[in-house]
């Protein structure tokens, strides 16, 4: 892996730990670009990050799964001390209550990966 690239901070997030079944999740990845000099990222889609909710380390549910994204190689410049973060919301009707894992995932090439932990009651 590309040194300048390991240097990015990766963090997901939602907006509380604890959530009743048919509540709304708001699920956030946030890149950081902690050093002085710019980081490029590429990518071989224009997809630019995925979310995956895990029981178990099983997949349960994918933000990307219903979506589709063009086929065209890309990059994105941090420059030194930008932070860039991407949002989205999940309906939990459906999921079953547990414990989960959120998985947030930027798409280059390597991936940058962070998780949290939810809970569905």
């Amino acid at each position: 892996m590309n040194s300048a690239i390991e240097k990015v901070k990766v963090r997901v997030q939602t907006d509380k730990r604890e959530y009743i079944t048919g509540e709304k999740i708001e699920l956030s990845i946030h890149i950081l670009n902690p050093t002085s000099n710019s980081i490029r990222l590429d990518f071989n889609s224009m997809q630019r990050y995925d979310f995956m909710i895990l029981k178990d380390k099983e997949e349960v549910w994918r933000w990307s799964s219903d979506k589709m994204f063009a086929m065209a190689l890309g990059s994105l410049v941090l420059e030194p001390d930008e932070e860039r973060s991407y949002r989205e919301v999940l309906e939990t009707a459906g999921i079953a209550p547990g414990e989960y894992e959120l998985a947030g995932i930027i798409t280059s090439k390597p991936p940058l990966k962070s998780s949290c932990r939810l809970t569905i009651r």
